[in-house]
């Protein structure tokens, strides 16, 4: 077991342990969104770095803004579904009696707990684009959130309450891109954004022993503890380009250039627990509470390749004109690539300030965490096919996606594993608006983290491990089995102008 937990982490206060989990979920809100916003995209798999014909281009490719001339404005909305499962387990360490709840029962650490309210609606997309008269300019304005789940409640009682109890995340990226070009020939564009992360609330169990015992599962000494934090606005950017070299070839670049930085303040607090002793306000009162931390979405990079479908020339009376009107595409099919640079993460740098007053005055200490993050890679294939002489079209698609967190260190606040995605949509054309809806079910893998290689500990801040625990490591919190999907349903309007 890792020595890190003790030497990094529960020296310091209680308010620790929400810190370092909050650093994960705020990573997975912001960096580690489900592929991907906008339903066009995700009805396609997500290969939509070369095509980007519609405006939610402002965040997959500013350059391709230029397809998109005259006056026009589109909505998109995703709501994600994100079930996910841990079962606790039996640990080889010497444990309590099992308390009894307040309706009377057993608590059951090894009972499967699951995330109680797995539904996500927040992940809205509304952006308008105009071109001022301009031929080759197109400017674009946005705001929209990360496509990811950013609520989590966990049964306080069950075996993963170690981990996690309760998440709120949100972060809105604000935007403004203008893109240069020639619409039927090739594009190249900037999107400048301001993020900004309003909110962010995590709570999980810690132990507040002030002695040597240790127990796997629960403990009169032990505690909720909540982290409240909000960053103010920082920037970044995106840049992109297009370019169809010959008429049924797009190629398509586009990544983020100014990684995010955050720089998140607030407080924290601690309660009582169903199964746990009850302290007093004043033991539970953390006078001058207050925590910080600077987190770094890392930079990006996609590349798509794409070829067009189109219908044949149309045959022409004896002695007409021949004419350059572009040929209608009928169908395409597109392969991307998609890189995420999460190994610069090497470890949370968590500045905390109060003064613990649960069993004895102790003043909160900083806290360095490494995480040992990885960085990801996708490879995405998806297209679209127009039926002949009617408005409306259908896409397909499929991706597969590394994850970004090692073995051992899983935890319920960032379940980043291998994935594979499945996706469909349609889309109508009236006049001048179009309607596409389109859905996605991501596979991840099951990971089973063994008590022996576990890296993932519970938080004992008032005696640390390993001084304060018989000299062991700590008791490792994530022992156990993680299942989780995720599903996306996606609609969007656009109207042209």
């Amino acid at each position: 077991m890792s020595k890190y937990f003790a030497t990094l982490c529960v020296r310091s206060a209680i308010c620790a342990a929400p810190l370092l989990g909050l650093l994960a979920q705020n990573a997975y809100a912001g960096g580690f969104e489900v592929p991907d916003n906008g339903a066009q995209s995700v009805g396609r798999g997500n290969a939509f770095t070369a095509k980007a014909d519609d405006l939610t281009a402002l965040a997959h490719n500013p350059g391709a803004l230029i397809k998109s001339k005259g006056a026009n404005i589109l909505y998109s909305h995703n709501v994600v579904h994100a079930p996910q499962t841990f079962t606790r387990q039996v640990s080889n360490m010497p444990s309590l009696p099992l308390p009894t709840l307040p309706d009377g029962t057993k608590a059951d650490p090894f009972a499967t707990q699951s995330n109680q309210t797995p539904w996500f609606a927040l992940g809205g997309m509304l952006v308008g684009s105009y071109d001022f008269g301009l031929e080759n300019w197109t400017f674009a304005a946005g705001v929209y959130g990360p496509s990811a789940a950013g609520h989590q409640e966990w049964n306080v009682n069950g075996g993963q309450r170690w981990m996690l109890t309760k998440m709120d995340a949100l972060m809105v990226f604000y935007s403004l891109a203008a893109a240069y070009g020639v619409p039927d020939k090739f594009g190249i564009g900037v999107t400048a954004q301001i993020v900004s992360q309003p909110s962010t609330t995590l709570s999980l169990v810690v132990d507040g022993d002030n002695g040597s015992q240790l127990a796997p599962y629960y403990k009169g000494s032990e505690i909720e503890s909540t982290l409240k934090l909000s960053a103010p606005p920082t920037i970044s950017a995106i840049v992109g380009g297009w370019w169809r070299p010959v008429e049924n070839i797009e190629i398509g670049v586009s990544g983020r250039v100014i990684p995010v930085s955050l720089n998140g303040k607030g407080d924290f607090t601690i309660a009582t627990t169903p199964t746990g002793a009850k302290f007093t306000d004043a033991q539970l009162t953390v006078v001058g509470s207050s925590a910080a931390l600077q987190l770094v979405l890392p930079a990006t990079a996609h590349f798509g390749i794409r070829y067009r479908g189109l219908d044949k020339p149309v045959a022409l009376p004896e002695g007409a004109t021949p004419t350059t009107k572009p040929r209608p595409e009928r169908w395409d099919v597109e392969l991307d690539f998609a890189y995420e640079a999460w190994s610069m993460l090497k470890d949370f740098n968590v500045m905390l300030n109060g003064e613990i007053q649960l069993f004895a005055k102790a003043n909160a200490q900083d806290v360095v965490v490494a995480k040992r993050w990885k960085d990801t890679y996708s490879l995405r294939l998806g297209g679209s096919y127009n039926l002949p002489n009617l408005p409306i079209g259908f896409m397909a698609g499929t991706f597969v996606e590394s994850g970004a967190v090692p073995a051992n260190y899983e935890n319920l606040d960032f379940p980043s594993y291998n994935r594979l995605g499945v996706n469909g949509g349609v889309k109508v054309h009236a006049g001048p608006v179009d309607i596409t809806a389109a859905y996605s079910h991501v596979f991840q893998e099951t990971r089973t983290v063994d008590e022996t290689y576990a890296k993932v500990f519970q938080q004992r801040p008032v005696a640390p491990c390993p001084t304060g625990c018989n000299g062991f490591d700590g008791v490792p919190a994530n022992a156990g089995t993680f299942t989780s999907s995720f599903d996306i349903i996606s609609a969007s309007a656009a109207i042209k102008f």
